[in-house]
């Protein structure tokens, strides 16, 4: 992927919070000047206007606070997906030994009135892996660390809707078991981990042969998109899909990250 070297247009790929966003959540310390953040909108073509309109923005949503002046800081209290963006590296960890069981979620007395909850709630599912058995019910293996009792907690604070159930199942009759266990498509995923794979590669030798400037920008637009992926992975058993090819992403995006930052700090002189 590369970033047009357009400086005048907007980027359609990246947003002011976006931007904002993914410097705070990477950067060592969790904060950066409002001008080292408007000097990287300017080289993914965002205009200062629109990254100091971001910051206001999530500050007043929580999301961002304000320590100083003209200082901004990452705020873990008001971004969900804190842990999931600070931990992909150690996403692999969240996974334990599949014994064949499942956690399902009973969503049929979540009303669909308020769009916004609804849109919440079908995310914090597909944040963790789940997916349409029937109507009303969405499932997946029973294999994250801490089972059903964790996984509880965490989908509320992903958006889970107050009038959904989450429970273990067993005993799934063979052609539920069957039905349950296609719901992922294990081609579709190993052949995205491959071409995952293969793109980190090249762009982390691509990095080498551009200037500091169009790597950071490169970098940011590409690496998000990989890290978006690699956080939206369902974690499935390795008796569903071997996971081999996703350690493998999971190892090459952490040293494309690692390159990634160093560059954005002699970049930003931060």
């Amino acid at each position: 992927m590369t970033i047009k070297d357009n400086r005048s247009n907007e980027n359609p790929e990246l947003t002011g919070n976006d931007l904002v966003l993914d410097l705070l959540a990477t950067h060592p310390a969790h904060e950066l000047s409002a001008s080292s953040l408007c000097q990287a909108g300017e080289l993914v073509g965002l205009t200062e206007q629109t990254v100091r309109v971001a910051l206001t923005r999530l500050v007043k949503e929580g999301k961002v606070t304000n320590p100083a002046r003209g200082v901004y800081a990452w705020n873990p209290a008001g971004n969900s997906l804190i842990l999931d963006v600070e931990n992909w590296i150690a996403k692999e960890r969240r996974s334990s030994p599949w014994h064949g069981g499942w956690v399902g979620v009973l969503d049929s007395g979540v009303p669909r009135r308020n769009k916004t909850q609804w849109r919440a709630h079908e995310r914090s599912m597909k944040l963790r892996g789940f997916e349409r058995l029937f109507e009303g019910l969405s499932v997946r293996p029973d294999n994250l660390v801490g089972g059903v009792k964790v996984l509880r907690k965490d989908l509320k604070g992903l958006g889970l809707a107050a009038e959904a159930h989450v429970f273990e199942i067993q005993g799934f009759s063979e052609d539920d078991e069957q039905a349950a266990r296609s719901l992922w498509d294990k081609q579709t995923l190993l052949r995205d981990y491959k071409r995952l794979v293969d793109q980190v590669s090249d762009q982390l030798g691509r990095l080498k042969t551009l200037s500091p400037e169009t790597a950071a920008a490169e970098s940011l637009v590409f690496g998000r998109s990989v890290i978006r992926q690699i956080i939206r992975d369902p974690l499935l058993p390795e008796e569903l899909v071997p996971s081999k090819q996703r350690l493998r992403l999971i190892s090459l995006m952490q040293e494309y990250q690692t390159v990634a930052i160093k560059i954005w700090l002699k970049v930003l002189g931060v």
